[in-house]
């Protein structure tokens, strides 16, 4: 497994989280930790760009479900050792 930490300052304190990205078209996972207060926009568009990805309106999935990407990662239940798969809100990364 490819284990990338990578930072992403959002706005305000609060704790990180240490999530898991999938991504379509990468065969190995990479560990990311984030802000709890960051946008799950936010947040996705700092992963996509990590694994290489340029446009679109990624987001995140957790268990199937798309995530909003106006909302902070804590509000939208993001939890550490969660695995995130990133999507793109249009339609598909």
């Amino acid at each position: 497994m490819v284990q990338d930490q990578v930072e992403a300052h959002g706005q305000g304190g609060g704790a990180d989280v240490t999530v898991t990205v999938v991504a379509p078209r990468s065969v190995e996972p990479r560990t990311f930790t984030f802000k709890k207060s960051l946008r799950v926009g936010e947040a996705a568009r700092e992963a996509a760009t990590a694994f290489g990805y340029v446009g679109g309106n990624p987001t995140f999935a957790k268990a199937s479900t798309v995530l909003d990407r106006d909302k902070t990662l804590v509000a939208e239940g993001v939890r550490d050792g969660d695995r995130l798969e990133i999507v793109d809100a249009g339609g598909g990364v």
